[in-house]
């Protein structure tokens, strides 16, 4: 049992390591990397510019309507109060959303938005094009279905863990270089938190590409199967019946304060992330190669 299992995971490894080098020598995969890791400098340029003009401003306004609320004997201030009917009326979230810096904060929401696109770019055949190319019928000579489908994961989680190492050290030493007041060590624990809140977040939707990619063999239409797979689970998430099966009802809990609910909402997406892996890999196991 050992054997085998050392052997899963060596033959997994390897097919990774293959996989990865190809991958990142398709243009494809190098287009989709380069427009997110430029959106994300463009993102830190465009909020440094307006921290740097209405960032006085901002924390004038902060510290008056904190005033406001002690005079009042009032617990949360109106910016809190406002910005809670856009967090699900948790004032504590709104409270923290506030203290965060202009620039990691809209990075946060850039990731969060975008990154999901990013994987159905790159990784929408992520299975089909091994059977459209015959070439897995080879590899399955030596290795597992199972192998083949880890391995293939792996080097796209590597992909995008590469992306999202890039794209926060870029904007932290752009913000750094060009940001008045910037404070690089609270903000590199922050980019530190976000980025670990980020990865279970990805591996949840390249799971989801992963499996969908196992049933439609064709690139194309698995890539708008997929899209439109994304879509309905947007929609369903605004539905109070059906919120809590979907992974977007979750992502708000990445928001919170603390440690707790944004570990519970990891939690979940590695959940789901296991969940749909899993479907793939019967679809894998059962389909013909």
């Amino acid at each position: 049992m050992e054997l085998n299992l050392g052997t899963f995971f060596r033959d997994s490894w390897n097919i990774a390591k293959f996989d990865l080098w190809t991958a990142i020598r398709t243009k494809r995969a190098v287009a989709a990397i380069v427009m997110y890791s430029l959106g994300a400098l463009i993102t830190a340029i465009v909020l440094v510019k307006i921290e740097a003009s209405v960032g006085n401003e901002l924390a004038q306004l902060k510290t008056v309507d904190k005033s406001v609320a002690a005079a009042s004997g009032a617990t949360d201030t109106q910016l809190e109060t406002t910005l809670s009917t856009f967090v699900g009326g948790d004032i504590e979230t709104a409270r923290q959303i506030l203290g965060m810096p202009l620039v990691i904060l809209g990075f946060f929401w850039m990731s969060l938005t975008f990154l999901p696109f990013l994987i159905l770019l790159v990784s929408h055949d992520i299975v089909n094009v091994e059977v459209r190319n015959r070439s897995a019928r080879y590899v399955l000579l030596r290795t597992s279905r199972g192998a083949l489908l880890t391995g293939k994961m792996i080097s796209h989680g590597l992909l995008f863990l590469g992306v999202t190492i890039f794209s926060n050290a870029a904007l932290f030493f752009y913000a750094w270089y060009y940001s008045p007041g910037f404070q690089p060590l609270p903000s590199l624990l922050l980019l530190l938190r976000i980025w670990i809140l980020i990865i279970p977040f990805a591996f949840c939707w390249m799971a989801f590409t992963a499996m969908i990619s196992a049933f439609v063999d064709n690139g194309l239409l698995a890539l708008i199967v997929a899209g439109i797979g994304m879509a309905f689970l947007g929609i369903l998430s605004l539905n109070d019946s059906f919120t809590f099966f979907t992974p977007n009802h979750y992502k708000l809990w990445l928001w919170k304060s603390g440690v707790l609910w944004p570990a519970l909402g990891s939690g979940v997406f590695i959940l789901f992330g296991l969940i749909f892996t899993a479907v793939a890999w019967a679809r894998i196991s059962w389909r013909d190669m």
